[in-house]
Formats: structure tokens, C-alpha cells, sequence
């Protein structure tokens, strides 16, 4: 599992593993930065009191390195969990994550909505 994400001006990996890189996570207020501690199921997370679920500043993922990355598009995000102490996870639903769309809000990332790809 890779994720795509812009980084200054040069795209970054980002990893299924806990790699504490700092991630920016959505808000109303724009970006705020996290440390990743990787992914984790849905169903695992379910169990876990207290959790806060927020929206990964990303682009693409892709499963497997060979596959092509899936595009995001406008207004649509990856769900983190966050968990307290700046950390977050990311949440998965089987071998896909999590996604949400707000499509009546600006996108956060800049994307143009009615131009999504796929």
C-alpha cells in the first residue's frame, strides 16, 4: 500500500508501514501535520475508545507497486483515525481505504471541482 501526497513541490511516498513521517491532515482551517503510524482495518479500529476520524491530505494510492496510482478527485478524501498525541492511522476496508466524499465544501487541496479523474 503506497499513497501519494505533494511535498513542497515533488510528490512523496508514503507508506502502509508506521513510518512517523509528518502527514497534513484536512480541517476546516486547512492543513494541520500529524506523524503516521501506517494502516490499520476498519474493524480493528472500531475497538479502540476515543478515536477521532479526519481527512489525509493525499492524491492517489495504489495497492501493489506494479499497479497504477487511483486518482482522487476533487473533494474526495482518505480517512485517518487520529489518536491522540499527533498521531494518526490510516483506515482500510478490506485491501482499500477508507474514502469520503465532501462535495459540498471548497476542496482543501486545491483540486477544481467537475474535473475529477477517477
Amino acid at each position: 500500500m503506497e499513497f501519494r501526497r505533494r511535498h513542497n513541490m515533488a510528490y512523496a511516498t508514503l507508506q502502509a508501514f508506521a513510518s512517523m513521517q509528518t502527514v497534513g491532515i484536512v480541517t476546516e482551517d486547512g492543513i494541520e501535520l500529524y506523524h503516521w503510524l501506517g494502516v490499520a482495518d476498519r474493524r480493528i479500529l472500531r475497538l479502540v475508545p476515543g478515536l477521532k476520524s479526519v481527512l489525509l491530505d493525499i492524491e492517489a494510492w495504489r495497492t501493489m507497486i506494479l499497479e497504477p496510482y487511483k486518482r482522487l478527485g476533487s473533494g474526495v478524501y482518505i480517512v485517518v483515525a487520529f489518536i491522540g498525541d499527533g498521531r494518526v492511522v490510516g483506515v482500510m476496508e478490506g485491501r482499500q481505504p477508507m474514502v469520503r466524499v465532501l462535495s459540498s465544501k471548497p476542496d482543501a487541496l486545491g483540486r477544481s471541482f467537475g474535473h475529477d479523474t477517477e
